[in-house]
């Protein structure tokens, strides 16, 4: 009968858990061995529980987050996608613009322009050195008016003797001329009038 009793007992212990059979210990081992061996399987379970909750906590918390942060996201992607496309169309007017003002450029520096300002320096001293050709002419021709004025002194000062044909007369009397000159202008001195006895 106890033979019997072993048998099943080591059955049921299969089918419980298969990886935990172990042969009967020899007569000659303590009984406590079979226990220290079942307990590195026991360890190894616990390890491969630990690491399947962990991935299956991981893959909850992915989820939770992808949930969360998915509309978000693809907010934020669209947001980036339209300035994108901003940067590359004002990036493309900035360089229009550029290629734009450097044709401009090198119109002005290979266009008339440069050419018409030496015509206009030429001009501008040419003229400026005619201005100060007449300029000396006036002076000389001022002077030489001035070489034909005659001071008269001591002409009494009355009624008609200031005129051109009084003048002329006088000048006729002193330098004993054969007629008398003629004078564009006379006039007297801006002084005040000489008391009678001057």
């Amino acid at each position: 009968m106890s033979g019997k009793n072993t048998k099943s007992r080591n059955t049921i212990q299969t089918q419980l858990r298969p990886g935990l059979h172990t042969a009967a210990p020899p007569s000659g081992e303590p009984p406590g061995s079979t226990e220290a061996e079942a307990s590195p399987d026991a360890a190894a379970l616990k390890v491969e529980l630990m690491t399947s909750l962990k991935e299956d906590i991981a893959e909850i918390i992915k989820k939770q987050l992808q949930e969360t942060l998915g509309d978000s996201l693809s907010t934020i992607q669209l947001d980036l996608q339209t300035v994108k496309t901003q940067l590359a169309n004002n990036k493309a007017a900035t360089d229009a613009t550029l290629a734009e003002l450097k044709c401009t450029v090198g119109e002005v520096e290979n266009a008339e322009c440069s050419d018409d300002i030496a015509v206009m320096k030429a001009t501008i001293s040419s003229l400026t050195a005619n201005v100060a050709k007449l300029e000396n002419k006036c002076e000389d021709l001022e002077s030489r008016s001035r070489r034909n004025n005659i001071r008269i002194v001591g002409v009494p000062e009355g009624p008609g003797t200031c005129d051109t044909a009084a003048v002329s007369a006088l000048l006729k009397e002193a330098f004993a001329l054969e007629k008398e000159p003629l004078l564009d202008r006379s006039h007297r001195t801006l002084q005040p009038k000489p008391q009678p006895n001057e």
